[in-house]
């Protein structure tokens, strides 16, 4: 269950926001420019055996297993992991509150 909502997640991603949050984050313009054209540019085909799809756009999300997708997705969820991380909402074990798990990679900063 957690693989397909953690799959879900990175299929969500709107391009446009995680660029604003890069160059919030004063990464340079030069950098988000590049990303921004390789995320609005991507194309992919399926292949079943030996069949092979037509080429098809790609509308959004983050490619998993990409060198850039923990940072990416970390940067993008950082916000709300903040919010939830003080807002009392959870599981509270010995006055913790426990809202949301998440892997090393997921807080990556």
């Amino acid at each position: 269950m957690f693989r397909r909502l953690h799959q879900g997640i990175h299929d969500c991603v709107n391009y446009w926001k995680l660029f604003n949050k890069l160059l919030d984050d004063k990464i340079d313009i030069n950098i988000v420019s590049i990303l921004c054209y390789w995320y609005t540019k991507q194309e992919l085909c399926i292949r079943w055996l030996t069949i092979m799809s037509s080429f098809f756009t790609i509308g959004n999300g983050t490619r998993q297993g990409g060198i850039l997708s923990p940072y990416l997705f970390s940067r993008y969820i950082r916000e709300l992991l903040s919010e939830l991380e003080t807002s009392c909402i959870g599981c509270n074990i010995g006055g913790v509150y426990i809202n949301v798990l998440a892997t090393w990679h997921t807080r990556m900063t």
